[in-house]
């Protein structure tokens, strides 16, 4: 009697946990930067507890952080459902996003990431021409980050303009690349998840990025120097693009929880920029990292850049076939403007 109940209540307890099991819906996300990244510590992890909250676990989700795509192949894994979540780096793909891709032309406005981001995804959002975009090549946009301001950090110190001669830089493409060759450095391409490897074998002398990247690709033993260039940060990251095939699978109130549940994830990642630069720096310092204040030179230099790009921007745009440029320019530093207000006493 007492083996057959134990039997029994076995078999219900183990029913009653599949059909849980089942209710919940896994989301795949592969935030694809890496295990140190701020996505895959911070940002995916509060994105699905914030989800599964907001459905009462019916909606959860894992993220693979690397390994399944890599960040120049999320476009059409995506759109080909072989990851049902991640983040779009727009200038990879800049002839999918002509439109969109304008605020990474305009990434060297604003200094805090919480306003930019907060622009960022409003423009976004609110663009008809972008979300467009975006549906076309299977996705839906859920917001923005923003990395804290770039800097060098070099295997070699640059304290002048003298000192960028020649020295080989990677950049994340677009504006940034077109920096580093007015400064007279020499720009190369590569996957952040290469940095490491890239650096210590010699390949680049430098990358142009976050402080917080010394801890994000563990680059404390390949990079001896930071020169504090504070000139631009990384806003042309759709940090949380869902997959149409996901979307189409979810009710209106499970659609509403995942976007309520991306811009929650939104605001942990971009305050985790902060917190991790603040935290890399102490750490960097500790091991021996220089941190220099660029001479007026390399100053000027980057001053003479930001004034030529800005005035010329528009132009550059309306050869990608933008239309209207200048209007769309305009709306964008009317949204950093309304943000860098909000965020001032947060």
């Amino acid at each position: 009697m007492t083996i057959r109940f134990l039997a029994a209540t076995a078999v219900t307890m183990t029913a009653t946990v599949a059909a849980s099991f089942a209710a919940a819906d896994d989301i795949r996300a592969t935030s694809s930067f890496g295990a140190s990244h701020v996505l895959a510590t911070d940002g995916y992890p509060a994105l699905f507890a914030k989800l599964s909250e907001l459905t009462n676990g019916r909606w959860g989700g894992h993220d693979t952080p690397s390994g399944l795509l890599a960040p120049n192949e999320m476009n059409t894994g995506l759109r080909d459902g072989i990851s049902e979540m991640g983040p779009i780096i727009l200038p990879y793909f800049a002839a999918d996003y002509p439109e969109s891709g304008i605020v990474g032309e305009l990434s060297i406005l604003g200094t805090d990431n919480r306003a930019i981001s907060s622009a960022v995804t409003e423009y976004l959002a609110t663009c008809g021409e972008c979300q467009a975009e975006f549906a076309a090549n299977g996705h839906v946009f859920l917001g923005s980050d923003a990395t804290t301001n770039y800097q060098f950090l070099s295997s070699t110190p640059s304290r002048s303009a003298e000192d960028m001669a020649g020295v080989r830089i990677r950049t994340a493409g677009s504006v940034f690349t077109r920096f580093v060759d007015h400064l007279g450095g020499e720009p190369v391409q590569m996957p952040s998840s290469e940095l490491f490897e890239g650096l210590s074998s010699g390949v680049i002398d430098a990358t142009y990025s976050s402080v917080a990247d010394l801890k994000n690709a563990q680059l404390y033993d390949v990079v001896k120097y930071v020169t504090l260039i504070d000139q631009g940060v990384f806003n042309a990251a759709a940090m949380t693009n869902a997959s149409l095939m996901l979307w189409n699978r979810m009710d209106a109130a499970d659609r509403e929880a995942l976007a309520h549940a991306a811009q929650y994830a939104q605001t942990i990642g971009v305050q985790s920029w902060i917190s991790n630069s603040n935290e890399a720096a102490e750490t960097g310092a500790g091991k021996g990292i220089e941190f220099i204040t660029p001479d007026d030179s390399l100053k000027a230099k980057s001053a003479e850049f930001r004034a030529a790009h800005l005035a010329q921007v528009a132009t550059t745009l309306a050869e990608r076939g933008v239309t209207d440029p200048e209007t769309k320019i305009e709306r964008y530093r009317a949204l950093l403007a309304k943000w860098e207000t909000l965020v001032a006493d947060v």
